[in-house]
């Protein structure tokens, strides 16, 4: 879980607030919890770590916690982010460490493709020092890996000590597996008592895959990664003869045969011959971290043997060309495939070729024709390889839960949407591109949900004006350029239109302002070649559809591809297409001035199309028990629900241009107490996640329930 992208803004059901910590937006997600963004009352940002609620009451889980804390306050500021605050006692367990600008040395390798030269030894080395500093501490960090690496604009920083020990006699370990299988060291696979030496092998395998773009022991299945671990040689390249050897001891399968941190530094600035590698500690000494000066200068003053990959102030050299890795990084625009990836087709024009070409359709309501990706033939919709369902499954596998992951599996390989937000429109341009790419690798259509209209959800959360939306909407649209791609644009904007009956936020300026957002967005995004676009249609039942039409028209379907319905909700497949009907009919109405909506249900010329999220449907809309709860609540995690009908373009329906998978099955709603008092939701009986929050045992719950099955 990382904290140097700038992050998604609050959503609804999500904290305005933790601790001293005004929240601004989410930073990320991982196994332990989620990252905010915040900001204290002195202007300081912090990336804000919450507990996932169902782990925070567990003492067990909170005593590590507790650990984390003590740890990360151990190491040395210059090589990772400085504690601000932590709090322990309350609902929410959190903690707040300053917030880092810069990718991740995973984002970087994946965008960009393998490091080498000068920026390669700078990572190589900079991730040393930060190890000794962290080995100094007493920590052990237990989970190093690209994703753990921030490159910020002062060189990299190791972060998130989320399954860090402090090596004292009260951590034992042993027996516990935990970690990121293709990173692990053979002793942590094995689940055996973890010593500083576990790091070193995870450093080693970290710089094979900054040379290279893959681990050294990746590929295929959890127990085959592991096995390859602990048996085979590491597979690696793009490595000079001399790193290589360096990164061999470090990848050792026996921890004393590995360097120690300082010892890594000492090989790396030239100061240590790579033959001289005494055995490692087996546990990091006590004493105070030594810092730059010692590591970079000191040893100097013993040896004279030139630098294999910095001299004397080496270091510091490093950490100015690491710093060029992130302006390269953050000021690159022209969302073109890295090096060493893929290449899109070109035609002759020199622009990306369709490898589907468009099929003739009929425009919309006077909206984007032939250029709509979802109309054409073969149509292949975009999968993350690496979204939260993903993740969990990997997790699960290694925690031994074999039957979860598999489920968990094969919700992954459903395609879906790609969620982006913000406050920096820098990062959802970079977010937007890398989606492009990979889904270009996939020969696929990458479905884009825009998530960040000032006032969205009904609240303060979003952009904090026009100007700046719109700056942020221009910046996706350079992104995607001439690539294919299907937006729908800000769930709920409609729905809930601020100053409506539906939204008591706001007022009659704000309104119209949010009308004009809209329309420009789907002029901006709609005018490129080869996208769709598509408005917030809601569900039927909330507003009425003449209400809902009137606000469509107004916020400019007639440029549009149509609108989306049920991203919300979880009402069923069949009545939605049925009630889509109407509301289209009921658009067309409008749009001609008429005053009474016609009902249609044979003549569907000239009506808009829309899309239908099926991703949590399966099972219909929930039931409540009569006179069970005080307020039901039952658009939030309704019980029982599955995942619905799989994304595709062939829906059997000419106004029906897909059924996509828009808000994810695992990801809560909101907490929902009933009406009850407490905290805890009476249906689940736990304190369940925020709204937008993963939520891994819902997700599973949904994709066992999934109809059809998966």
């Amino acid at each position: 879980m990382t904290n140097g992208a700038e992050g998604d803004g609050p959503r609804y059901g999500e904290p305005r607030r933790i601790g001293p910590f005004h929240i601004l937006g989410r930073l990320g997600q991982g196994g332990m919890g989620t990252v905010y963004l915040g900001r204290d009352d002195d202007g300081r940002e912090a990336a804000v770590k919450v507990i996932h609620p169902q782990w925070a009451a567990d003492p067990a889980f909170r005593r590590r916690f507790q650990r984390e804390v003590a740890a990360a306050q151990r190491v040395a500021r210059f090589c990772t982010a400085a504690v601000l605050g932590a709090g322990l006692d309350g609902e929410v367990a959190y903690l707040a460490t300053e917030y880092v600008p810069g990718p991740t040395l995973q984002e970087v390798v994946r965008d960009r493709g393998p490091l080498s030269g000068s920026s390669l030894e700078a990572v190589a080395v900079n991730v040393a020092v930060a190890l000794q500093a962290i080995h100094s501490a007493g920590v052990i960090h237990r989970d190093l890996k690209p994703s753990n690496v921030l490159l910020s604009p002062v060189g990299p920083k190791v972060i998130d000590f989320g399954i860090a020990q402090v090596t004292d006699n009260t951590a034992d370990m042993s027996g516990i597996v935990a970690g990121t299988p293709s990173f692990m060291s053979p002793e942590q696979a094995k689940g055996d008592r973890l010593t500083p030496a576990s790091d070193i092998f995870g450093w080693g395998a970290l710089v094979a895959y900054t040379a290279s773009g893959h681990a050294p022991f990746s590929g295929g299945s959890i127990p085959s990664i592991l096995y390859r671990v602990l048996h085979e040689p590491p597979q690696i390249s793009g490595l000079d003869p001399r790193l290589r050897s360096i990164v061999d001891l470090a990848l050792a399968k026996e921890p004393a045969q590995r360097p120690t941190a300082q010892r890594l530094v000492e090989m790396l600035t030239g100061h240590e011959p790579v033959e001289s590698v005494a055995p490692v500690a087996t546990v990091a000494p006590a004493a105070t971290v030594t810092g730059l000066p010692t590591v970079a200068g000191g040893a100097a003053s013993r040896r004279s043997r030139p630098g294999l990959l910095l001299g004397v102030g080496g270091v510091v050299a490093a950490l100015l060309v690491t710093a060029g890795v992130v302006v390269a990084v953050q000021t690159a625009s022209s969302g073109k495939p890295s090096s060493g990836e893929p290449q899109v087709p070109l035609a002759a024009s020199g622009k990306p070729a369709e490898r589907a070409t468009p099929a003739p359709t009929t425009t919309t309501a006077g909206g984007a024709g032939s250029g709509n990706p979802l109309r054409g033939r073969d149509v292949r919709l975009y999968a993350d390889p690496a979204g939260d369902e993903a993740r969990q499954a990997e997790a699960w596998a290694a925690a031994g839960r074999g039957d979860d992951a598999e489920t968990m599996r094969k919700l992954a390989a459903v395609p879906r949407a790609v969620w982006l937000g913000g406050p920096s429109a820098a990062q959802a341009g970079r977010t937007a591109s890398a989606a492009l790419e990979a889904a270009a690798r996939q020969d696929a259509v990458p479905v884009f949900v825009t998530d960040d209209i000032p006032l969205h959800a009904c609240n303060e959360g979003g952009a904090a004006g026009s100007a700046q939306y719109l700056a942020w909407i221009d910046a996706v649209a350079s992104a995607v350029g001439d690539r294919r791609a299907v937006f729908v644009l800000e769930p709920n904007s409609l729905t809930e239109l601020p100053g409506s009956p539906e939204c008591s936020l706001g007022d009659a300026a704000d309104q119209r302002a949010r009308l004009r957002m809209l329309a420009s967005a789907v002029k901006r995004l709609g005018g490129l070649p080869n996208t769709a676009v598509y408005l917030d249609g809601s569900l039927e039942g909330w507003p009425s559809p003449e209400v809902m039409a009137t606000r469509l028209v107004e916020a400019g379907i007639a440029q549009a591809d149509g609108f989306y319905l049920n991203a919300a909700g979880y009402q069923e497949t069949g009545s939605l297409v049925a009630y889509g009907t109407r509301l289209a009919a009921c658009v067309k109405t409008r749009a001609s001035g008429s005053g009474t909506c016609a009902d249609t249900s044979t003549d569907t010329a000239g009506l808009p199309h829309f899309v239908v999220d099926t991703g949590r449907n399966g099972r219909g809309a929930w039931t409540p028990p009569e006179g069970k709860y005080k307020d039901p609540q039952e658009w939030c995690n309704p019980p029982g629900r599955g995942a619905g009908a799989r994304p595709t373009t062939d829906t059997g329906n000419a106004l029906v241009d897909a059924y996509l998978w828009l808000r994810p099955a695992g990801i809560s709603d909101a907490r929902c107490t009933r009406g009850e008092s407490g905290s805890a939701d009476p249906v689940y009986g736990v304190v369940t996640p925020y709204g937008g929050q993963w939520w891994a045992e819902l997700a599973l719950q949904r994709a066992r329930d999934a109809v059809p099955p998966l």
